[in-house]
């Protein structure tokens, strides 16, 4: 298993053995932080101007002050720098920092805590085709906040623990029998040709995701009609096509919910073309990013 070498903590590029938080953190005592998660490819990040934006709503939302959303991507550069990768993910997370004891209020000033991790990701070039998952729907007991990008992911984790337990990768989450969102990704399925999705406005709450946006404009080019609108759990079931959307896969189909087919049970010819077009979009960006820096 891959660890990473070279941590960025608080300003500075550390070994990991010598990256020390404090157990006062609040990151660590309450789950008090927010993160990004954006993807590097030969250098390039996909989004990085919109995860930037969606790190500062998150950090305006939990309230956390003391830190520029704006320095993600001088951040994330300098740690796969430090960690020589050209392909790569970046973590960062920004908790509210550590006080000098256990409290639910802060009752002292704090700087935050920032981290930044790098790891090894694919080259675009080998991503070739949507990876192909299975789902389970469940009832989500998380709180109505999704909005914010919070490092407290208990309650996501409990149901991808459930979703493991039935040998599926993801669980597809609703409220009222209204669908949201899936665990870790946002949903969306294709029904007579028109992609539908759920609502960023609407209940159920969702994660405004970086790669719902990027799907949104790949169906655009494609001339494919869309909806944006609550969706009842049982259209699912009758999809044509169903797929979730995250930064580390763009687009992955689902092919199996609840242990059922959906549509052939393979992966659906417009989740192909909408992944192929969000793929070459990213090589389309990188190309331009390169001439342009010339």
């Amino acid at each position: 298993m891959f660890l990473p070498v070279k941590i960025y903590l608080n300003g500075r590029i550390v070994d990991e053995r010598d990256a020390h938080i404090s157990v006062f953190d609040r990151g660590f005592l309450f789950g008090d932080g927010v993160y990004e998660l954006v993807r590097y490819f030969d250098g390039f990040g996909v989004g990085e101007d919109a995860h930037a934006r969606r790190l500062a709503r998150s950090l305006e939302l939990a309230k956390i002050r003391g830190f520029d959303a704006l320095q993600l991507s001088a951040i994330a550069r300098s740690t796969i720098a430090a960690n020589d990768l050209t392909d790569a993910i970046v973590y960062l997370q920004v908790t509210r920092g550590a006080g000098t004891m256990r409290s639910h209020v802060p009752n002292e000033p704090l700087t935050p805590t920032v981290v930044a991790i790098a790891t090894p990701g694919e080259p675009l070039a080998s991503l070739a085709a949507p990876s192909q998952i299975s789902a389970v729907i469940a009832e989500d007991l998380r709180w109505k906040l999704c909005e914010i990008k919070t490092i407290s992911l208990m309650g996501n984790i409990l149901h991808l623990l459930e979703a493991d337990a039935h040998g599926a990768n993801e669980a597809i989450l609703h409220r009222d029998g209204f669908v949201g969102e899936g665990a870790y990704s946002n949903i969306a399925f294709v029904s007579g040709g028109t992609l539908v999705t759920t609502p960023i406005t609407e209940d159920p709450p969702i994660l405004h995701g970086t790669a719902r946006a990027d799907l949104l404009a790949a169906a655009r080019h494609l001339g494919l009609p869309i909806e944006v609108r609550r969706v009842r759990v049982d259209e699912l079931t009758r999809a044509d096509e169903l797929m979730i959307t995250s930064s580390r896969r763009f687009v992955s189909a689902v092919v199996r919910l609840d242990g059922r087919s959906i549509g052939t049970g393979q992966t659906g010819p417009l989740t192909r073309k909408l992944f192929e077009v969000m793929r070459d979009t990213i090589a389309r960006d990188m190309q331009l990013a390169t001439t342009s820096s010339r």
